[in-house]
């Protein structure tokens, strides 16, 4: 099961340079640190086998597994067990703390036996090149816990892919978290989750040698804190149960129980993972409690940073006011549209609808603005003047007065002109002459006229329309222009 909060819009005018910074550092850490730790781990185990050290100490583990050590003499017939079983038990016997601190306090083979000087020779070889591998000596071992690894461990990965997991999960919950706590707060409940991740591990594996490595247990505590400090807001979740998957808004609260629950059903029904689900349970539990912490002492958490965005509220809001319209109950429908219009402005659906109720009253002023505000969004796309064409003539239709400014008229005449609808750009272009002969916008639109003009074939008229600019307009740019035009 699989459950991730999406982040909304990130601002970048005050970035999440925490989480960035974080990433990098775990990244940076992995490619320049880590990047030849896989060869090191096959060159530890091709010796410890090639180089007969397995043969010493496996069978001495088996014996002393089996309650035998006491009678496990040299003789022991090593023949008898099989390159499976040697590795098997020295699997096992990696993450046995109790046999491997009797085997390097010299309990397990004493200098009494006759293997030892080359048992000894072979065994610091084997020692010196683990201590090599960067996740073993940094990595978080319970049976040997340092401050020191505490807090490195988490900065350590096993793979590329383990690194990966990580980071995304970190972007995601990080973003949101960062930008509500503060940069000071994130990275205390960062720090703090990682330890008590690691601490909770140690508690669950306290005899085990082998290294904890990864952010995934401070990740664990962002995201305790996450479904606390959000608490009742609805948070997008995107959630996959191997053969489904589907987006939801739940309250963010409800995510923690299912994330433990989640982590302690892996836990005790995974078999043998490599998983750290101890790490994580710990980490969420903290998390949560920092959460609680934040909440409780006031420490300026700011949980607006989760909007519910515009778009998303738009498709209701649209099909509540064609409700309406539909059952003729115009003005609560209107007042919807306003408010898709008031989320996104451009919205040229809702314009649409708008005008259609509004239209029923041409001799409101709210009609007008409503018909200004539609043509001139369609009138700002070649894909859509047919349509700003439609919805003009049925404007003029139902109204004897209409109310553009000279701009919209301008550049509604330049539209008609590049679709053909020349007629139209002439009526626009004539009362615009007659009426405000000096707005600066006309020159442009006559020789827009005048080349649409020419691009029909009617040439005689686009000549007769570039000598009006060169006779009005003498000193304009297009002027000049257009006597250019005049002379090829």
């Amino acid at each position: 099961m699989l459950i991730i909060p999406l982040t909304e819009k990130i601002s970048w005018r005050n970035p999440p340079i925490v989480t960035i910074g974080i990433i990098l550092l775990n990244c940076l850490v992995f490619f320049i640190f880590q990047t030849g730790d896989t060869k090191k781990h096959y060159e530890v185990s091709e010796y410890y086998f090639a180089s007969g050290l397995a043969r010493i100490e496996v069978p001495k583990y088996i014996a002393y597994r089996e309650g035998g050590l006491q009678h496990a003499a040299d003789s022991f017939n090593t023949e008898n067990i099989d390159d499976d079983t040697l590795v098997q038990y020295y699997l096992k016997m990696e993450q046995d703390a109790s046999f491997l601190d009797r085997l390097s306090n010299d309990e397990i083979i004493t200098p009494a036996h006759s293997q030892y000087a080359k048992w000894k020779v072979l065994r610091n070889e084997y020692e010196s090149k683990r201590s090599r591998i960067v996740s073993f000596k940094y990595g978080f071992r319970p049976a040997h816990k340092s401050v020191l690894t505490s807090f490195t461990y988490m900065f350590l990965h096993g793979g590329f892919g383990h690194l990966f997991g990580n980071m995304l999960f970190l972007w995601i919950v990080g973003c949101m978290l960062e930008m509500g706590l503060g940069r000071i707060n994130y990275i205390g409940l960062y720090i703090i989750g990682g330890l008590i991740a690691v601490w909770g591990f140690w508690l669950v594996y306290m005899d085990s040698t082998l290294p904890l490595v990864g952010a995934s247990g401070a990740i664990a505590g962002l995201m305790g804190a996450f479904a606390v400090l959000f608490n009742k807001k609805k948070v997008k979740i995107f959630y996959s149960l191997g053969f489904y998957f589907n987006y939801l808004r739940i309250p963010a609260i409800i995510l923690l129980p299912i994330w433990i629950g989640n982590e302690f059903y892996q836990l005790f029904s995974g078999g043998d993972s490599h998983v750290a689900y101890a790490a994580h349970i710990g980490g969420l539990m903290g998390g949560a409690v920092f959460g609680f912490i934040c909440m409780k002492f006031s420490l300026g958490f700011n949980e607006d940073v989760i909007k519910e965005s515009p778009i998303e509220e738009i498709p209701p809001l649209m099909e509540k006011a064609l409700k309406h319209i539909a059952e003729l109950d115009l003005q609560t429908g209107r007042l919807l549209l306003k408010q898709v219009l008031a989320k996104d402005p451009e919205n040229i659906d809702a314009l649409i609808h708008l005008f259609h109720v509004d239209k029923l009253d041409p001799e409101d002023e709210k009609f007008h603005e409503t018909a200004k505000k539609l043509i001139f969004q369609l009138s700002r796309s070649y894909h859509t003047y047919e349509k700003a064409h439609s919805i003009y003539q049925e404007y003029i239709s139902h109204t004897s007065h209409a109310r553009f400014s000279p701009q919209l008229y301008v550049q509604l005449s330049a539209m008609f002109a590049a679709s053909g609808h020349v007629e139209n750009a002439v009526k626009i272009l004539t009362l615009l002459i007659k009426k405000v002969p000096e707005f600066p916008g006309i020159p442009g639109a006559l020789l827009k006229l005048a080349r649409a003009y020419r691009q029909n074939g009617m040439t005689t008229k686009g000549a007769k329309c570039l000598r009006l600019i060169c006779h009005k307009y003498p000193e304009s740019n297009e002027a000049q222009a257009a006597r250019e035009s005049l002379q090829n």
